[in-house]
């Protein structure tokens, strides 16, 4: 039978596909067997010791990066590659006085600007939290290390989860999902080399990188991954303690010589740093305050105190301005409470901080604080407290029971008012002195607030509307005696 020129055509048309298709695979098996005998590329180095995402002024986010590695690495942003700045070399800055050894600072600070509205960010591989535009829960906690402090003769056991839980309550925290997380200050306690016979032998100490990394990246690392942080500045972090390390690490300002704490002459300015707001959206926001020389009332007689007074007052004018925003509901944030209950060394129980009492009130009148601030949020005071007022005056929450060693517990008897802050009656005080943290969660135009231990027991639950807490639920609530006729 002859085979017709058609047939022959197709024919020959299957054979060329046939052998074009073998030649192919060949050459792709060939590819693949060189891809799979080609050595992976040699890693970039190790990874970061820490990363993290600080928010500043507006809410700028910014990513940070602390690594071992000669250069900064990159930060990848929704798939895109972007190189990292250099924030603060390593070194060893110069011995302050009072200083047991000068601060060593094996490891550079790397950062870049995380733009608004990413989708996704990470730094060599490790994800960085997303930032809200909206923020809906927030972690509080603060007075997080481990306490070693040779002229106080006070040794914590670092080395214990019970007595020294910070991991814990991070891993806690962690799983409250949070937005944000807000430290009310207070984040390295290890001043003094601990002696051999103490249970905190052996303990890294000083001011350098070791003792920062014990004290807050590596028991904080779950939550640090978890949220954006909000930074507080407390008075260990001031520049004649620990505060090197807070400008390179925490500070979401630049970090410029003269404000890095290294050198004593630069001290008047590095002490004080402006306010500034971090929206919440919503008409929320918080206003962090830098409180770091509020360690006493201030004597305007002596120099140093009559320049603290004038910093504090400049700045709580600012204060005020960011408050004033229209429609705008404000969380006043700082270290010291300005309206939170202590125990003195005689044991008798104090209200407020003197420094922050004179500033406030010589610039806002009775109230303290402007208008527009619905709650104050501190620590400081190492335990729990839920205040709130008969006066005209924002409820206020201590948060300072994150891991330090715990203060005295709030006595069931309190006195309604108070000589230093004239004008200010209490309501009540929900209170606890147990490890954990808060949380805050929007509920329609209030916030629900939560106290949790450490175990996840609810120490209290309280509501913040108006300015105004309500407590249904507290372990302890302590009402005030009414002033004598």
């Amino acid at each position: 039978m002859k085979t017709s020129p058609l047939a022959k055509n197709h024919r020959a048309a299957h054979r060329a596909a046939f052998w074009a298709t073998r030649a192919c695979g060949v050459f792709l098996l060939g590819l693949l067997a060189a891809c799979r005998s080609t050595p992976p590329a040699a890693p970039a180095g190790p990874p970061p010791q820490a990363a993290y995402v600080v928010l500043g002024a507006g809410g700028a986010a910014t990513a940070r990066a602390i690594v071992t590695t000669a250069a900064c690495p990159a930060l990848r942003v929704d798939g895109t590659l972007a190189p990292m700045g250099l924030r603060a070399a390593a070194g060893t800055a110069a011995q302050r006085s009072g200083q047991g050894k000068a601060s060593d600072f094996p490891v550079r600070v790397c950062e870049a600007a995380l733009p608004a509205g990413a989708a996704a960010a990470s730094i060599d591989g490790q994800p960085l939290p997303r930032v809200p535009a909206q923020v809906q829960r927030i972690v509080v906690l603060g007075d997080t290390g481990c306490r070693i402090k040779q002229a106080e003769q006070a040794y914590q056991d670092c080395s214990s989860a019970s007595a020294w839980p910070l991991a814990a309550v991070a891993a806690a925290a962690a799983q409250e999902r949070p937005d944000l997380v807000v430290h009310v200050g207070d984040y390295h306690y290890r001043e003094s080399l601990c002696p051999p016979d103490q249970v905190c032998a052996g303990s890294p100490w000083g001011y350098g990188w070791d003792a920062w990394d014990a004290d807050l990246f590596v028991p904080a690392r779950t939550l640090m991954g978890a949220a954006p942080w909000v930074v507080t500045r407390g008075n260990h972090e001031s520049c004649s303690r620990a505060g090197q390390g807070w400008f390179r690490f925490l500070d979401t300002g630049p970090y410029e010589p003269q404000r890095s704490c290294d050198a004593v002459a630069d001290d008047a300015a590095a002490d004080y740093t402006p306010p500034y707001a971090v929206p919440l959206g919503d008409h929320w926001q918080l206003i962090v305050f830098d409180s770091a020389r509020a360690t006493r009332s201030l004597d305007r007689q002596r120099p140093a105190d009559a320049q603290t007074y004038d910093r504090y007052s400049a700045q709580m004018r600012s204060v005020a301005q960011l408050a004033a925003a229209p429609g705008m509901h404000s969380i006043f944030v700082s270290h010291h409470p300005v309206l939170g209950f202590a125990i003195d060394s005689g044991g008798h129980l104090q209200l407020g901080t003197g420094a922050l009492l004179q500033t406030l009130r010589d610039t806002n009148g009775p109230r303290y604080f402007p208008a527009g601030v619905d709650l104050s949020l501190h620590g400081h005071v190492h335990n729990f407290q839920a205040i709130d007022f008969l006066s005209d005056h924002p409820a206020t929450l201590v948060a300072g029971h994150g891991g330090d060693k715990l203060d005295r517990d709030i006595p069931a008897q309190i006195d309604a008012t108070y000589p230093s802050a004239a004008g200010v009656r209490v309501h009540f005080i929900a209170h606890a002195n147990r490890f954990g943290y808060l949380v805050l969660e929007r509920a329609g135009a209030a916030w629900d607030v939560r106290a949790r231990a450490v175990d996840g027991a609810l120490l209290a639950h309280c509501t913040l509307n108006a300015a105004h807490l309500d407590c249904p639920q507290a372990g302890a609530l302590s009402l005030p005696t009414p002033p004598a006729n």
